[in-house]
């Protein structure tokens, strides 16, 4: 038989505090100010490229277009195609030729993605067409008369005949717009700043986008339609020299012999000045001119076109003057110097030296940089063949290190005879110069820049291919040398392969800061004790990356005498510098999985690269990759797709739709994911490393190429890519779905086996995940994944956070990172042993209720109560949207989800209901430093109340909630955004909620004291009374509360009332100096225990805006030190933390102690290194409740002591962590400290609780 298992059910419920006393979650905000980047690994290549005349068809043997490949090479590279993905934004490029007797650079080494500008230059035009009237005057002259063909004989009649006819000035009127009108901007400028031919593209900006400018109208492709005409009346023109009374003229000629002759008399003229009328259409042009944006890589396009081809090849000049221009020298007056090329472009030279690209003088230990040296045949030295030139020229480039320098230094080249003779130097052809300056440039102690410069060569051209002579040899083993490596071709896509192969070997990996704060779950089957393992969320803050999401990871280690270890039973943080080792050993991980990571260390004073192997850990390390045996990864969505291939959501209480790699390759009728637009970026989920390109070609189509590319792309060669948001700000969650029940007589302690614990959080990718925890320290399936969450909002808002970060947008989301929460109903079923009774979910309930902080507005709750680690499908039971929300409705004053959702019973409407309660949310304007003003009410000012089972609204409060009704309360105080979670509180042990607690964002604290009768819900209001009990709103600085209150009951000479604590800081710029001036605020609330509360008039409150501007009974009194008591007399104390010290987190309350992460925001760093870095740092502080001093026992007196000292809790916003083992409980710590820590034990006692949280 089964049967509820309430006992559990109850111990869930009302074991609030307990899980409040071992999370450690920060209540980051967008506080991504608090990590430094690590110095980014710039790349710098320059390309040193030949345009010697053998680059020509007609000069080389194979009749080889090679400069025309180079170029196309070089577009495709810079510009991408359907095959070759463009060179990223963040490479830093330059470009240089040559040829004759010297190399030039010809652009410097800029970021491509870098803007530069021109001024007053032509950026923007606005086209419309128009049409109007038309008006022309013109003169017209006929003549009439009298002619005949010969000298004799009658005259015939002249008729009227035009003698002349003349347009005057045309003019226009009543012109009017003909159509829309266009926009265009100009993408590329003649040497003048005017637009080029054909570079005028559409766009959707408008003048003001281009800042200040100023414009220029005319007006072309004049039409005119003329439709009457008036000649006038007519004016008599006779006797007149112009228009002679008699003439004659030759009307047939034979030769030049005028064989007849008309003649003409009695002519008479007339002058007519008539108009004309109609209509006109024109085309009015409106250009701009202003400061023009352009970009390093436009330039480079521009730059690789113009390359043209003449002359022979220096090859080892040109070496050394892109090797100049990279460490900042000068070849300025050397023999074979190009320097005078670049005369006048201050970006490359400053007439003296070289200018060095700032990616190579700068973090000189993050950085790579290399040469890209494409030649089509040997060294030619025609203009400078002694060898002693060549020398002296590379010398001076090394600057202060040119005594280290010599042709005759040690290397692997020029130790051959076959060299060539042909405009060469003497034996060895220069090759000696060029392999000892080669080990200079990679040798940061031998040449000035003090940096590794590593040489790619690439011989193009046939003459490579084939030849076998001692110059081809030592091309390729220059390539090897220098360490870049040999590449031989002759087309544009072995330019585009030679470069990529090149920028690999030039990538180095430096490993990002590893931070956050572990998660010590109670035990959900035995609420009385805390299970012994930590789960530890990781992420690795990339601040100035320009991605989507950042990539973490989820680990698991055991709490074993206050500290975290891992399961070697080391230290699992490194003390000196406040962040997670290099290689643990976690209990999730599959230590077959690995990954290279690059140090940096120093021997001997200098910086050398040190690559290890570690092991990539948790559960990334357990994500499948790819189809192995027709398994993968477990993905479900609420996204279904149309036969049109258009997507939404599935809607309320359904199952989730599973996504398999499969259905994205082939149409399945059931699903058609394989018509979604978004099939490629869904494929990334599944390891495989699909493009930016390949997914965004996508279309509804499964017929044409985009497709095909990417169903033959979904292969098992490429499923690479491993890879996971970061786990931010949402909380580990352990939900266990069963247990065996195991009871020890001897001891009388209750314990479970066979446990299915699973775990769930977040990430920043946009997605849910689910993980096996484990059942022991040796469980070979801890740490795989269940199943993922994607929801279909996060595929339409931030897909792109699926893709390598490399192929990611520039725009960094949020995804789903908020904390989440659980309800479960168990029930007790039959085991294999009769004394041992299973418990489990099935037959039960296991929802899950979430939102996603920054990463959106919904709160989502999920059905698992069908799933297990091996089996079920999960449902969705509804979404929570206020983006949809009608307006003015209550949900449209929501702002983003950050609320963890309190779930408790109320009475509505006669009935007992289960219902999620979560603050209105974050208001971004926060995201600014300033205060809103006091007039404006916040996004998410507020408190709502949904049904758990549906999602609607029963009940909200706020300042804009319009009337009182039984579903809304107006609180005109009620302005500010309600971030945290809200404290729920019974206060007779009946199982219904009785009161609420939350603080807001402007410096308040509220009290909502809720009907528990059968009319709430019916005919009165749910909320009997909202009480601001504390006002902090006007002091000078308004604090603001993102951190949940503690609530605590204590006892005053048999007299109950509740102390409230709450610390303030500004999360949202935590780093800030506004609001310097932040504490912890204790206050009394010497009303909720009243037993006639509920008929107390307010004027009878005692407990009301309370503050520390005013005195008396409602004053907040300053304890200076932490350790001196205040009355009960008085509204409470506040503790000062001094400039620039927050409390970012929760506090924790545990037998009369009070446990507070306090930040230290003037702890920052100065410089940054590879590793980047955490700004800030947390120190744990206790304090003695509930009047602020510390006493003790001394015989039979009452005396002070010392409040303890605070404890190191790291680097950056480390939250309070309590753990341990069994009932044995105490503060949780990343390394070990020198001060004595306190342990707590609880005892399992029948006693009544008339108080207790939600």
């Amino acid at each position: 038989m089964e049967t509820k298992y309430k006992k559990i059910v109850v111990a869930i419920q009302t074991a609030f505090i307990t899980s409040l006393v071992c999370s450690a979650l920060p209540s980051y905000a967008s506080d991504t100010e608090l990590y430094k980047a690590p110095q980014t690994s710039e790349t710098t290549i320059m390309f040193m490229l030949d345009v010697s005349g053998s680059m020509n068809p007609n000069n080389n043997n194979y009749r080889e277009n090679r400069i025309q490949s180079l170029k196309n090479g070089m577009i495709k590279l810079l510009q991408g195609d359907a095959n070759t993905d463009a060179l990223p934004d963040k490479l830093v490029v330059g470009l240089s030729e040559f040829a004759g007797s010297n190399g030039r650079i010809k652009l410097e080494a800029r970021a491509l993605g870098d803007k530069t500008y021109i001024p007053n230059a032509q950026v923007f035009r606005e086209i419309q067409p128009k049409i109007g009237n038309a008006e022309q005057a013109y003169t017209k002259i006929t003549v009439k008369g009298e002619y005949r063909d010969r000298t004799w004989g009658g005259w015939s009649t002249l008729s009227t005949t035009q003698y002349s006819y003349s347009d005057g000035n045309i003019s226009t009127s009543n012109l009017q717009d003909n159509g829309a009108k266009q926009f265009e901007e100009c993408i590329e400028w003649n040497s003048d700043n005017t637009c080029k031919d054909n570079s005028w593209v559409s766009t959707t900006k408008r003048a003001t986008d281009f800042g200040t400018v100023t414009s220029n109208t005319t007006s072309t492709n004049y039409a005119y339609s003329w439709t009457a005409t008036n000649d006038g009346n007519g004016t008599l023109l006779q006797n007149n020299s112009t228009y002679p009374a008699t003439t004659s003229e030759c009307i047939e000629w034979y030769g030049s012999y005028c064989w007849t002759t008309r003649y003409y008399q009695n002519l008479v003229y007339t002058r007519y000045n008539g108009k004309k009328s109609g209509t006109v259409s024109l085309v009015e042009y409106k250009v701009y001119t202003g400061t023009a944006e352009d970009t390093h890589r436009k330039r480079m396009l521009r730059a690789v076109n113009l390359l043209n081809a003449d002359d022979s090849t220096p090859t080892g000049y040109a070496f050394a003057e892109v090797a100049a221009y990279m460490m900042g020298q000068s070849t300025k007056g050397l023999t074979g110097s190009g320097f005078s090329n670049s005369n006048g472009l201050t970006a490359i030279q400053n007439g003296n030296n070289y200018i060095a690209p700032s990616s190579v003088t700068k973090t000189k230990q993050c950085n790579t940089q290399g040469i890209y040296f494409l030649t089509d045949g040997q060294p030619q030295y025609y203009y400078n063949k002694n060898k002693s030139t060549l020398q002296t020229f590379m010398e001076n480039t090394l600057g202060s290190k040119k005594g280290s320098f010599s042709c005759s230094n040690s290397s692997t080249l020029g130790l051959l005879n076959n060299y060539s003779t042909n405009g060469t130097m003497s034996r060895p052809n220069g090759w000696d110069c060029i392999g000892a300056y080669t080990k200079a440039l990679l040798d940061p102690n031998l040449n000035p820049a003090g940096v590794r410069i590593k040489t790619a060569v690439v011989g193009f051209g046939s003459d490579f291919n084939s030849g076998t002579g001692s110059d081809v040899q030592d091309a390729q083993k220059w390539g090897t040398l220098g360490e870049g490596g040999w590449y031989s071709g002759s087309n544009d896509s072995d330019v585009v392969a030679s470069v990529n192969a090149f920028l690999k070997k030039l990538q180095k990996y430096i490993p990002p800061v590893t931070t956050g704060s572990i998660t010590i779950p109670v035990d959900n089957l035995d609420t009385q004790n805390i299970q012994p393992w930590g789960y530890f969320p990781q992420f690795d803050p990339a601040p100035d990356a320009q991605v989507t999401t950042w990539v973490g990871n989820l680990k698991k280690y055991q709490v074993v005498d206050n500290i975290i270890k891992d399961r070697d039973n080391k230290i699992v943080f490194d003390a000196a510098k406040g962040i997670s080792v290099d290689d643990p050993n976690d209990y999730w991980a599959d230590t077959s999985i690995k990954k290279t990571i690059t140090k940096i260390i120093q021997e001997n004073n200098v910086d050398i690269e040190k690559e290890l192997e570690v092991k990539v850990g948790g559960a990334l390390s357990q994500f499948k990759l790819g189809n192995v045996n027709n398994s993968e990864r477990v993905i479900y969505t609420d996204r279904k797709v149309s036969d049109a291939g258009v997507a939404s959501s599935i809607g309320s209480d359904k199952a989730l739709l599973q996504v398999s790699s499969a259905d994205l390759k082939a149409n399945n009728p059931a699903n058609n994911f394989s018509l979604d637009t978004k099939r490629g970026y869904l494929a990334a989920l599944f390891g495989y490393n699909v493009t930016s390109a390949m997914a965004s070609n996508l279309t509804t189509s499964n017929n044409d190429s985009a497709n095909t590319a990417f169903v033959n792309f979904l292969t098992q060669s490429n499923a690479t890519l491993r890879q996971m948001g970061a786990v931010m700000h949402s909380k580990p969650l352990l939900i266990t779905q069963k247990g065996t029940t195991q009871f020890d007589a001897k001891t009388g302690d209750l314990s479970y086996k066979d446990r299915d614990d699973l775990i769930v959080f977040g990430t920043t990718q946009g997605l849910l995940h689910v993980i096996r925890a484990g059942d022991s320290a040796t469980d070979s399936n801890a740490g795989k994944e269940v199943f993922t969450f994607a929801p279909n909002e996060m595929i339409e808002k931030q897909s792109k956070g699926f893709l390598n970060q490399e192929n990611q947008g520039r725009n960094l989301e949020y995804g789903v990172d908020g904390p989440w929460t659980a309800y479960t109903e168990y029930v007790t079923k039959s085991g294999t042993n009769a004394t041992e009774p299973v418990v489990t979910v099935s037959g039960g309930k296991q929802w899950l209720y979430g939102g996603l902080r920054m990463g959106g507005r919904s709160y989502y709750a999920l059905d698992l109560s069908d799933v297990t680690a091996t089996s079920g499908k999960p449902k969705i039971k509804f979404r929570i949207s206020p983006d949809d929300a009608t307006a003015y409705s209550p949900m449209s004053y929501m702002g983003q989800s950050w609320s963890k959702p309190t779930l408790a019973w109320i009475n509505w409407q006669g009935s007992r209901k289960l219902v999620m309660i979560v603050g209105g949310g974050y208001d971004p304007i926060y995201e600014n430093i300033g205060t809103p003003t006091s007039s404006s009410i916040d996004k998410g000012a507020g408190v709502y109340i949904f049904d758990a089972e549906t999602g609607s609204v029963l009940w909200w409060a706020g300042a804009n909630a319009t009337a009182d009704k039984v579903t809304e309360t107006n609180v005109s105080n009620m302005k500010r955004s309600v971030v945290s979670q809200i404290k729920a509180v019974d206060r007779n042990t009946d199982g219904l909620v009785d009161h609420l607690y939350f603080g807001d964002l402007g410096g308040q604290l509220w009290r909502v004291d809720l009907d528990s009768s059968k009319q709430a819900g019916n005919t009165v209001n749910l909320a009997k009374r909202i009480t601001r009990i504390l006002n902090q709103s006007n002091a000078s600085d308004v604090p603001r509360f993102y951190s949940t209150p503690t609530f605590t009951i204590h006892n005053n000479g048999g007299s109950l009332f509740a102390v409230l604590t709450i610390g303030s800081g500004n999360l949202s710029s935590p780093m800030s100096e506004a609001n310097k001036n932040d504490a912890l605020y204790v206050i009394y609330d010497k009303d909720v225990t009243r037993r006639n509360l509920s008929v107390l008039k307010d004027s009878e409150l005692n407990s009301v805006d309370i503050n520390s501007m005013t005195t008396g009974s409602k004053q907040l009194v300053k304890n200076t030190d932490g350790n001196t008591a205040t009355s009960l007399s008085l509204g409470g104390w506040y503790y000062p933390l001094g400039s620039k010290k927050r409390v970012l987190n929760d506090n924790i309350a545990i037998d009369s102690d009070l446990y507070v992460s306090i930040f230290n925001a003037n702890i920052d760093i100065d410089d940054v290194d590879c590793y980047g870095g955490v700004r800030g740092e947390s120190k744990a502080n206790q304090f003695c409740l509930p009047y602020g001093q510390c006493t003790m026992l001394s015989g039979n007196t009452i005396v002070v002591k010392n409040r303890p000292n605070e404890i190191a809790l790291g680097k950056g916003n480390i939250g309070i962590s309590f753990g341990g083992k069994d009932k044995s409980r105490g503060l949780v710590l990343n390394f070990p400290t020198t001060e004595p820590l306190t342990n707590y034990t609880s005892k399992t006692k029948f006693i009544s609780q008339r108080w207790y949280e939600r």
